[in-house]
């Protein structure tokens, strides 16, 4: 049985549960604070699905949780630890007491594999493409998260070699989908699509990266990233401890709006031409590894899954 930390209703954590129930894999899927089930887990909750209230940054919740279910791995894709004031101090608090609990109750359960999520913004600022695992990274960071991804990265990598315990790191780019909170996504696709399926026009305030013809990022639907995280963490040995979790493509944001326009009959948008001024933030990321170690390829193209993403949101969903 996989332990999904924040796997009931985070974003990438509870896609991720549904990907490994497809797999055949049971799960004991955390909880903090929001009560809500997706509805593609409804079904599953009590039977394969098993829902347990913790904290990753509290040691005796996961310890009980131990207790109760016999754990064979841990999957913790769960987001950053933000502060009212802006401090960094909760930040790298809540991400060194996490590292510290999931790290003990691994070698105490002693599970085959930790995976945790990182993030391609680690790559911020880097020139060509597509940019390859060890690709050595810059010191200084846009933004914490991506700062606290770096630490993360160094910490599995050690507690890998001191304990025999295998700890991989998926740096994720380009997710999009279902579960995805339009108050929080920086995210051109959702964005377009969100507002499409309301019908309202879609706001960039704030918006990460450029909103005209040309301009792109690597974009990969969350059920297809839900799977290779899955894949990764139920495969046998693997030959690297860092994977880019992405379609290894730029998706122009003109592709976006053609696919929005064909799900949702009657919706007009139109961009920009050319490109934003300046370099793509962040690069083209290279899948071989991915390929090469798990076979993954994805299986929904950008018309694909914008329709089933605004299917899914015509269906009720909220996010």
């Amino acid at each position: 049985m996989i332990l999904v930390i924040g796997g009931l209703n985070g974003f990438v954590g509870s896609n991720t549960t549904e990907a490994l129930l497809e797999q055949g894999v049971d799960c004991v899927v955390t909880r903090h604070k929001n009560p809500e089930i997706p509805r593609f887990l409804e079904k599953f909750v009590g039977k394969r699905v098993f829902i347990e209230s913790a904290d990753a940054t509290s040691l005796d919740d996961l310890r009980k949780i131990g207790e109760k279910h016999k754990i064979d791995g841990i999957v913790n894709p769960a987001g950053g630890f933000r502060s009212a004031d802006g401090s960094p101090l909760p930040g790298l608090k809540g991400y060194f007491e996490m590292l510290s609990n999931v790290f003990r109750v691994a070698e105490e359960w002693k599970v085959k594999r930790v995976l945790f999520s990182s993030t391609a913004g680690v790559y911020f600022g880097l020139q060509g493409g597509p940019v390859k695992e060890d690709q050595p990274l810059p010191l200084p960071s846009p933004f914490p998260l991506i700062a606290y991804q770096k630490v993360v990265e160094i910490a599995a990598s050690e507690f890998a070699k001191k304990t025999g315990i295998g700890a991989v790191c998926v740096r994720l780019m380009g997710m999009f989908g279902p579960g995805q909170d339009p108050a929080a996504t920086f995210s051109f696709v959702s964005r377009v699509v969100q507002a499409a399926v309301a019908g309202k026009p879609p706001s960039f305030e704030g918006m990460f990266g450029g909103h005209q013809s040309d301009d792109g990022e690597d974009l990969l639907y969350i059920k297809d990233m839900a799977r290779a995280i899955a894949l990764l963490q139920l495969a046998g040995n693997l030959s690297n401890d860092v994977y880019n979790v992405c379609s290894g493509r730029l998706t122009p944001n003109r592709e976006v709006v053609e696919a929005v326009k064909e799900a949702v009959p009657g919706f007009e948008m139109e961009l920009p031409p050319g490109k934003s001024p300046g370099p793509t933030p962040i690069p083209v990321l290279d899948t071989k590894r991915l390929k090469t170690d798990i076979s993954f390829s994805p299986t929904f193209d950008t018309r694909s899954a914008v329709s089933h993403y605004v299917q899914w949101l015509k269906a009720g969903n909220a996010r």
